[in-house]
């Protein structure tokens, strides 16, 4: 295949653009990278953020060791960003640097998305695939300089690994692990109950097999849970202490410009606003609008998938059900039930969408596709 025609295919079509041509990336990281310059800009503007203190901006860093900040949580940010920040590199250096990695982890999604859908004939895929290619909120959050682009990049490799089964001693892969356990020890403990709860209900595995992950599993979450009650402050297990910590937590956003009184609505209705909201006509900003509309096409992704479930149940039941594909909605879940009692802003609800609703949106993508090709391969026999 020459140059030309690598860039530029005589059938111009999303599909014919494979992930590891040099004219995806290239397309890939141009429009990344005006997420990265815009998301700069945001936080130039606004003078202080998150992304100031990972970048020692907020605080006087030259009186601080390195190991000072060799500690779970943002610390654990602040330290990997320490030798660059000494070196003298600008802020606008830092945000190239995470807008770099986070270009990388959408590259591997996609690349992670191509295979699984190619896995099948179905023409709409292409459509499906731009959808992910130019997610606006995919691009801006994992071209931040913070935890976003770290998280995405584990959660990634991790799912990546679980679909293909490749080797779990990879050192992306444990390197992934580290990350998550690390920088967010919560949302590896809802990794890991994704997982574990797929393998125990659809893993073809022995009963003995099972309780031993299972055990190992259920450790792994008991050291996490520990982490997150130091992180939290909360220190004890203790059901009126989490309470306390969680109602503080919300009512923290009620100063916010996006705040939402979650505490006054129903747990159902909390659900909806945190993977839904907010719809296009609660907004008035170019922004907002934008976010308006990648939420109500995930709204109508879900009614699809619902009408998936009903339609095809007999077909379903039939077949066997990849542990990814069941991770990643139960993932999705777990996140939604912990989340709507910790969170009460717009903003964050679409900052923590990128954790869960990229693998839920394949997943969705995944199921559809293989119905209808299915579907379309019978009547072809018939």
């Amino acid at each position: 295949m020459t140059f030309s025609t690598q860039i530029f295919p005589k059938r111009f079509a999303v599909w014919n653009f494979p992930p590891d041509s040099f004219g995806f990336r290239f397309v890939l990281f141009v429009w990344h990278f005006v997420f990265v310059f815009l998301a700069w800009q945001e936080r130039v503007a606004r003078g202080h953020s998150d992304a100031h203190h990972y970048w020692g901006l907020d605080f006087d860093i030259a009186g601080k060791d390195w190991f000072d900040f060799f500690s779970y949580g943002t610390d654990f940010v602040v330290w990997l960003n320490y030798p660059f920040i000494q070196l003298g590199l600008s802020f606008l250096g830092g945000f190239l640097l995470y807008g770099l990695l986070g270009y990388i982890a959408i590259w591997l999604f996609l690349k992670w998305t191509y295979h699984l859908l190619n896995q099948c004939s179905f023409k709409g895929k292409s459509f499906l695939f731009l959808f992910l290619f130019i997610w606006p909120n995919l691009h801006y959050w994992t071209a931040v300089l913070g935890k976003e682009p770290l998280i995405f990049w584990s959660l990634v490799q991790v799912f990546g690994v679980i679909s293909f089964q490749k080797k779990y001693t990879s050192i992306s892969f444990v390197m992934a692990c580290l990350l998550l356990i690390i920088i967010r020890p919560h949302v590896a403990i809802l990794v890991t109950g994704a997982f574990g709860v797929s393998f125990l209900l659809f893993g073809k595995a022995t009963f003995f097999s099972k309780l031993k992950w299972s055990t190992f599993g259920l450790s792994i979450a008991v050291a996490l849970g520990y982490m997150v009650l130091q992180l939290s402050h909360i220190r004890r297990l203790d059901w009126d202490r989490i309470v306390r910590f969680n109602r503080g937590s919300v009512l923290s956003f009620e100063r916010s410009n996006s705040y939402v009184p979650m505490e006054d609505y129903s747990f159902f209705y909390k659900l909806f606003s945190f993977y839904f909201r907010p719809l296009p006509l609660e907004v008035n900003t170019l922004k907002g609008w934008i976010v308006g509309l990648e939420n109500l096409l995930l709204l109508f992704l879900v009614l699809f998938f619902g009408y998936l479930i009903i339609r095809f149940w007999r077909e379903i039941q039939k077949k066997a059900v990849p542990l990814w594909w069941s991770s990643a909605l139960l993932f999705g879940l777990f996140s939604g039930c912990v989340y709507v009692f910790r969170y009460a802003n717009f903003g964050i609800f679409m900052r923590t969408k990128l954790m869960y609703a990229p693998f839920m949106v394949v997943a969705i993508f995944w199921l559809g596709i293989k119905l209808f090709s299915s579907a379309t391969r019978e009547n072809q026999k018939a």
